[in-house]
This record gives structure tokens, C-alpha cells and sequence, in this order.
């Protein structure tokens, strides 16, 4: 990337920065909100568009296009593809993340890794309308051994290319450091959620933090050394009761190493509260649950409301339900419109949150995607933004029950 493309991708993200910033001043009166609205819009888009302009063609504006009338109109039908997606390369972890079902080694689907020769058939199937490919999910890309191969096949076909790790897999000596940046990967993620020792293991039990922030110094450096400016490096901190109080030594982190540091609201997976290890219902009582609930919310939430969802105080304090959802949303979720999740099996579902296999909506290794996309139970995921769905419509519908966000 040259000095000068540098230099205007900074000043559109400055730009960005500013008119956000104005939204956020001018909420009242209604018409400056609304031009206002309307510039940070503009300014958004004309900075994605930069960013991703070595991957756009003219059918993927189209279908972004396309995607964002029909997700504005909130409606049940389709037509177009997703434009983000995420691609499992595996669901197999290495570690125990506090607050991730996989970390807490709950059932559900059977682990596994995506083979190589069907990932490249999906990726030939969506290349055309697909512009940012995510091969994360529920469990670390990097313990796979094709991943590096997998990045560089989308990267090849004109996509944007994402990965989040925990780097315990990540090995600096193998030469790993190197084959990730020959990759063509565009964005890396580094989950720490802490800036010392103490607050690292909290989150992720038995883990080492100097040793992850070694690798992510390794990864810079070499990316210096090798003249990169790929992968972008970001440092993720969900921010939870026991964290908060390093956020600002985190920013020095991130800074004395020259990535980005993202801070993270916590998904407190409080839904699977009234469930065993294998899924199975409970049957709590609900004032049993509720204070299960409040005590989970208790141990996790942070002081800084920042950097907390409030629906997990309404569902804490018995304000709403589950059932509360159905057919209204609290927040405006653009995944059953933008966005969609392939399972290293080949199972689709509708969101990053989506556990249980129950919630599947059919498989790609059976059926073309473009079947799943408008199937029966995919158009009423759909519909619940707008319209309350029946008892048998919900049944096994993530999207009925949810606020918006997977909570």
C-alpha cells in the first residue's frame, strides 16, 4: 500500500471519527439528527468503499445495494446473498474462556474441521456477491493445519479476509508468522481481555499472557521486516466486571505494539443458564432462575454502563422475557439480511451466537446456499423483527426469542 493510500485511509477514518461524533452531539432537534444522520452515512460509506476497493466488482455493489433496501424494509424474502460471512474452519478450541460454550466444553455439535476441497467448492459458489469472509467461529482457526491455504483461496477469489485467535496455537518458530502474512490475510484479531497476568487468566484459565503478547510482538515485527502492511492487528478486551480497571493500560498495550485495541461489550450467554452441559432443559423455577441469573449478570457485568447491554438488567430485574421478542427487537441486527454462518459441517445458521444444532437451517454440503437463504424457517427468522411468530414458526428459531443480540 503506497504512502500516499495510507495517508487518505487515515484522513477518511478521521473523517469518520468527526461525523460520528456530530451524530452523536446533534440527537436534537430532529432535522439536524437527520442531516447529520445522513453525513455520517455518506462519510461511512465513501470510507468503506475505500477500504475495500481492491475487492469490490460492480455485482457486489449491486447486491450490497440490494441487501441494505430489503434489510432497511425488514423483509421476509431476499433477494440477493450475503455480502459478510463467516466460514467455520473449525469449532475444536484450546482453551477455557470463561463466558464461551465452548470454553465451558457444553454439547452440541460434534467437533471437527472444515475440509479443504468443500470449503473451496462453497468459496467458488459465493465469490461472486460474498466481500468479507470471517474463518472463525467457535473455535481457533490457527489449530488448522489448511488455514493459511483457506486464507489465501479467498484472498485469490477476490474477498476480504478476517481470522480471530487466541494465538496458544500460534507457533513463531514454524515460520507461521510468515505463511499468515504470504496468506493475504487482511485483518487479524488477538483475543487477551486483560492487561496482566492476573486479568488473563481470569477470563482464560491456565493461559500465559507474556507469552501471547510476545507472539503478537513477533507477528508485528514481522510484518515490518517482510514490508506489510497485512494483516491489520487488532487486540480484543471484552469488558467485564474484573477488566475494566485496565482498560487504559490496555490502550498503551495496543499502542506500545502498534495494533488496534477494540473493547468489547461481554455476551454473558445467560440463555443457556437454565440448561445442563448437553442442552437439556433444567426446569428451574423461574424465581431460581432469575436469581441465577442476576448473580451470573453480578460476577461478569462491569460498573462502566458503557460496555454494558442493557437488556441483561432488564432480564436480571424480570422486566422482560424471552418471549418478549418475538415479533420486536431492541436492538437492529442487519444478520438475517447482511450476514450468515456456515459450521465447519456445512450446517447454516443465522448468526455468531447460534449454539445449538437445533437452530440449524439446513446444510450447504446437501443443498445450494441460495435454497437456505429463502427457506421456510430462514423467512421467519426474518419476520419475527416485524410480526410475532406462532408456537410452531418459533419453535427452534433463534431469531424469536432474541432481542437483536444473542444474549
Amino acid at each position: 500500500m503506497s504512502a500516499i493510500s495510507l495517508q487518505l485511509d487515515r484522513q477518511l477514518a478521521r473523517t469518520v471519527r468527526f461525523t460520528g461524533w456530530l451524530k452523536s452531539k446533534w440527537a436534537r432537534p430532529r432535522l439536524i439528527a437527520k442531516v447529520m444522520d445522513g453525513v455520517d452515512f455518506v462519510a461511512r460509506g465513501v470510507h468503506y468503499v475505500w477500504r475495500n476497493r481492491r475487492y469490490l466488482t460492480t455485482i457486489k455493489l449491486l447486491n450490497m445495494a440490494m441487501i441494505n433496501i430489503q434489510f432497511k424494509m425488514k423483509t421476509e424474502r431476499v433477494w440477493g446473498r450475503p455480502y459478510r460471512m463467516k466460514i467455520e474452519s473449525t469449532n475444536i478450541c484450546n482453551t477455557k474462556c470463561q463466558l464461551c460454550p465452548t470454553g465451558l466444553n457444553m454439547g452440541g455439535r460434534a467437533k471437527g474441521k472444515m475440509d479443504f476441497a468443500q470449503y473451496s467448492k462453497l468459496i467458488n459458489e459465493l465469490k461472486h456477491t460474498l466481500l468479507a469472509l470471517d474463518l472463525s467461529m467457535w473455535g481457533d482457526p490457527l489449530i488448522v493445519p489448511d488455514i493459511y491455504k483457506m486464507i489465501r483461496f479467498a484472498h485469490d477469489k477476490g474477498i476480504w479476509t478476517y481470522i480471530s485467535s487466541n494465538l496458544h496455537a500460534f507457533k513463531p518458530d514454524k515460520g507461521q508468522a510468515e505463511a499468515l502474512i504470504e496468506s493475504g490475510l487482511d485483518m487479524m484479531t488477538c483475543s487477551l481481555h486483560g492487561a496482566s497476568q492476573k486479568t488473563f487468566e481470569i477470563y482464560q484459565p491456565g493461559k500465559d499472557f507474556k507469552t501471547a503478547v510476545d507472539k503478537v510482538r513477533h507477528i508485528v515485527e514481522t510484518k515490518k521486516r517482510m514490508k506489510s502492511a497485512t494483516p491489520a492487528i487488532q487486540l480484543n478486551f471484552v469488558v467485564t466486571k474484573h477488566n475494566e480497571h485496565e482498560i487504559g493500560q490496555f490502550q498503551e498495550l495496543a499502542d506500545e505494539l502498534g495494533c488496534k485495541a477494540v473493547f468489547s461489550t461481554a455476551a454473558l450467554n445467560t440463555r443457556f443458564l437454565d440448561r445442563d452441559k448437553q442442552l437439556q432443559p433444567l426446569g428451574l423455577a423461574p424465581d431460581i432462575l432469575k436469581k441465577k441469573i442476576e448473580n451470573h449478570v453480578r460476577d461478569w457485568l462491569p460498573q462502566n454502563k458503557q460496555y454494558v447491554l442493557s437488556a441483561y438488567e432488564k432480564i436480571a430485574a424480570g422486566e422482560v422475557t424471552e418471549e418478549s421478542f418475538n415479533g420486536q427487537k431492541i436492538y437492529n441486527c442487519s444478520w438475517p439480511w447482511q450476514s450468515s454462518v456456515i459450521n465447519w459441517d456445512g450446517e447454516v445458521v443465522t448468526c455468531c451466537g447460534s449454539w445449538d444444532p437445533t437452530e440449524d437451517m439446513g446444510n450447504v454440503f446437501e443443498q445450494p446456499f441460495k435454497k437456505i437463504w429463502n427457506s421456510e424457517k430462514y423467512r421467519m427468522s426474518r419476520r419475527s423483527f416485524k410480526k410475532k411468530l406462532s408456537p410452531q414458526q418459533a419453535k427452534d428459531n433463534p431469531c424469536a426469542t432474541c432481542p437483536g443480540f444473542m444474549l
